[in-house]
């Protein structure tokens, strides 16, 4: 499919300028003999944070003991030049086995058929076990070429303790009480709310699409930017309200998480948007009791976007049927049980989500809930390119670019 990203002016009315480049059950049907050759190694890489790092560690350990004739190395690169090089790496003919991958990138691997097709390993009953909307970009011509490695959406993390303190009895609704809220807990240099535009497009995406926007849409010979509409005007302007406003912490258009859930453990900052990787640290932090998830408050609807990573058997792979072998035990009910319950995330399993201990728990219930409205980034060949655009008119129009 073309893609042509059309910027009319009108987008501009916040002093943005977009240019755009187009870039053209678990059950193994043959992993009975799959090690078919003595001491393979295999390679993973990846961009694990220190936590997931420990765990999946503890997880290769475990699969090398039942598998001794397979090692699993990972090569962990958190460099922000990491798909450049993996890329660079693939073109030369050479790669790890299996990478782990956002994905829009994903789409762009499967396109360029760098990604080797999983179905002599895994039947499509597997398919079943996981999200449609986030299994199925990874779906292409019929065949798997990707597994979803986790699963997120993003939501409200809000101090309870703020909000009683300030006589705000819950979590905002809508936008506007959202910007009520954070107008009464600005105050002695304390900020209401943090959203940011360092991880580009990606936490924008909700509030364009609860505004009534689209991303894209047909037009010409295929399809054309949408997020120009008057609709998408209206959720840029809302942020750029509450940053004039001086609700957010100075400098949104460069900021990331990192820089927001600092200040809201400290007691700074009484509102940010995240996703099931920060409850861990915050269980961690000594707050304990004075925080709460919420669904993101509401426009012309709700809506959230779908996070989360894929992993990848890549088509240079000399040891496809070893790697396909790894992430078959990777992705066993018990294993992803083990690594949820250790990181505190949300299964990216359907089939996990009737336990008793995802049942018990109020913050995985809100996390399900965001994800039943939760949609999938463009998953168009282009994604990536569709990311950086709509990212960089963020970013613009945040710190006020003309």
């Amino acid at each position: 499919m073309f893609l042509k990203l059309n910027i009319p002016r009108r987008w501009r009315i916040l002093g943005v300028l977009v240019s755009v480049a187009a870039l053209a059950g678990l059950t193994l049907t043959s992993v009975s003999t799959a090690a078919r050759h003595d001491n393979v190694t295999i390679t993973f890489q990846e961009q694990f944070n220190d936590a997931e790092s420990a765990e999946i560690a503890k997880l290769v350990s475990q699969f090398e003991a039942a598998n001794p004739a397979i090692q699993v190395q990972l090569v962990r690169d958190n460099d922000s030049s990491y798909y450049d090089k993996l890329a660079t790496q693939i073109i030369g003919g050479g790669g790890p086995d299996i990478a782990r991958v956002e994905p829009p990138k994903a789409v762009q691997y499967i396109t360029a058929q760098w990604a080797a097709p999983l179905d002599p390993w895994f039947r499509k009953t597997f398919r079943s076990q996981f999200f449609g909307s986030t299994i199925g970009p990874l779906i292409r011509g019929g065949s798997l070429y990707g597994i979803p490695q986790d699963v997120a959406t993003l939501v409200l993390f809000y101090r309870t303790d703020l909000f009683k303190a300030a006589g705000i009895t819950h979590a905002p609704a809508t936008w506007s009480e959202l910007a009520s809220d954070a107008k009464k807990l600005t105050t002695g240099g304390r900020y209401g709310i943090g959203l940011f535009g360092g991880w580009g497009a990606f936490e924008f995406y909700p509030w364009l699409w609860e505004s009534g926007a689209q991303v894209l849409k047909p037009g010409g010979s295929g399809m054309v930017a949408a997020f120009n509409s008057p609709a998408g005007v209206s959720a840029l302007q809302f942020w750029t309200n509450l940053e004039n406003q001086k609700l957010m912490p100075p400098g949104a258009s460069t900021l990331t998480e990192d820089d927001v859930k600092g200040p809201f453990i400290a007691g700074k900052l009484a509102m940010f948007t995240s996703g099931p990787w920060s409850v861990q640290s915050l269980k961690t932090a000594g707050i304990n009791g004075k925080w709460s998830v919420a669904p993101l408050p509401k426009d012309k609807s709700r809506a959230s976007v779908l996070g989360g990573l894929d992993v990848m058997v890549l088509k240079n792979s000399k040891h496809q049927a070893e790697a396909a072998k790894f992430l078959a035990w990777l992705y066993q009910d018990k294993i992803q049980a083990a690594w949820d319950r250790a990181l505190s995330y949300i299964p990216v399993k359907k089939t996990l989500y009737s336990t008793p201990a995802f049942k018990r728990d109020p913050l995985s219930k809100q996390f399900y809930a965001s994800l039943q409205i939760s949609r999938s980034r463009p998953v168009v060949p282009q994604a990536a390119q569709v990311d950086n655009a709509l990212g960089q008119a963020v970013q613009a129009a945040l710190s006020g670019a003309q």
